[in-house]
């Protein structure tokens, strides 16, 4: 029986004999880490509507493969008890082996509980916190996920925050970006068992596009093309509470054009990527400082005085509600360059940085775009939505 069939009928006797669907609308899906490792436990928040009762031990849930591919059928068991005068409680499942990439986790029978994870990560969930190994449930040994080796990230992520968003003055535009990196290496490939240190190895893209609305012909007034072959690293364990990655290597930035509108750098750089949460274990600040030195600026050997060596990004808020992220560049001579980004999720079963949000961007300064490294611009406001933030 080949792969497919096999998930598709083990889906099919699961619907069939597994417990009772969740008959109920207004229900939600959270996640504390939208990462989970196949074959590993994993945790999930179910939020009930008020006033119901269905937070029983037991809840019915499937994962819907992307396009198309079958439903299957998998049980939540409860991980502790209610609390009182709560409309949550906490769930444990088995996430299978044989599904990698992203997949969508949803109640069966509760249309609105329904979540993205991403099952390939290199991270630990939550339930390390069980340091004996196994949970109690119903009689049932889960067994913990710090019991279990973790396996290599998923080869291909996201970078940088994705968006389109339309607005601003003189003309009227719209200014939208796309970015993701792709792990060249895996733990268990040839090269990464012969050389462990290429493990890290990454490249990163990212295209940021700035389109006229207003104009005749409606032309792009600028994009900028930023591939990057980067070493990064985790510094600590996520599941503390807090975060702290490391990122360094080699990045090139052009526009594309040629003879007097050509614009193009090249850099190596080193980010810090920081995060710190609250109290309230969802409430965090990120710190993301990024400074780099030129290789190359042929093409424009001023931009420094405009873009300088370092910038700030700043980030404040949570992953299931507002956020604000923030951005500040400086140039030699004092020029600057401000971004903000106030986001919110357009739905709330979206418990992560990735999802649909909608998105209100402010921008001032010098460089909105590369052509116009050392041009001013009035204040930009834009809105729109965004994929990842």
């Amino acid at each position: 029986m080949k792969k497919g069939q096999f998930l598709l009928a083990t889906g099919l006797i699961a619907l069939m004999l597994g417990p009772v669907p969740v008959q109920a609308s207004g229900w939600l899906l959270a996640s504390p880490e939208p990462r989970v490792v196949p074959g590993q436990t994993f945790t999930v928040i179910v939020i009930g509507p008020a006033g119901s009762d269905g937070l029983k031990e037991r809840l019915a849930a499937q994962i819907e493969l992307p396009d198309g591919g079958p439903r299957i059928a998998l049980e939540l068991v409860a991980f502790g008890p209610v609390e009182a005068g709560s409309q949550q409680r906490r769930y444990l499942g088995r996430w299978p082996d044989e599904v990698v990439g992203f997949a969508t986790l949803a109640l069966q029978g509760a249309a609105s509980a329904r979540i993205v994870m991403d099952a390939g990560a290199a991270s630990r969930t939550p339930v390390q916190t069980a340091q004996s190994g196994t949970v109690q449930a119903q009689g049932d040994l889960v067994p913990a996920a710090a019991a279990i080796d973790p396996v290599e990230p998923s080869a291909l992520g996201f970078h940088e925050p994705m968006y389109f968003l339309v607005g601003g003055s003189s003309p009227v535009s719209a200014r939208f970006q796309f970015s993701f990196r792709y792990r060249l290496f895996d733990d268990h490939g040839v090269m990464g068992e012969s050389f462990p240190v290429v493990r890290g190895l990454y490249f990163g893209f990212t295209q940021t596009s700035v389109w006229d609305l207003e104009s005749d012909s409606k032309p792009f007034r600028d994009s900028s093309f930023r591939p990057a072959l980067f070493y990064r690293w985790r510094l600590n364990d996520p599941d503390g509470g807090s975060s702290v990655a490391l990122s360094g290597g080699y990045e090139h930035e052009s526009n594309g054009k040629d003879d007097a509108s050509s614009r193009s750098i090249d850099m190596l750089f080193l980010k810090i990527e920081g995060r710190h949460y609250f109290d309230d274990g969802r409430t965090y600040l990120g710190i993301e400082p990024k400074a780099w030195t030129y290789l190359d600026r042929e093409d424009n050997p001023d931009i420094a005085r405009y873009r300088g060596y370092a910038e700030l990004g700043l980030r404040l808020g949570r992953d299931d509600g507002l956020m604000l992220t923030s951005n500040f560049r400086r140039g030699t001579i004092g020029k600057m360059r401000r971004q903000f980004d106030l986001s919110y999720p357009l739905r709330r079963s979206v418990f992560s940085g990735v999802g649909a949000f909608v998105n209100l961007q402010y921008l001032s300064g010098y460089g909105e775009t590369l052509l116009d490294y050392d041009q001013h611009s009035d204040p930009q406001v834009r809105i729109g939505f965004s994929l990842v933030r």
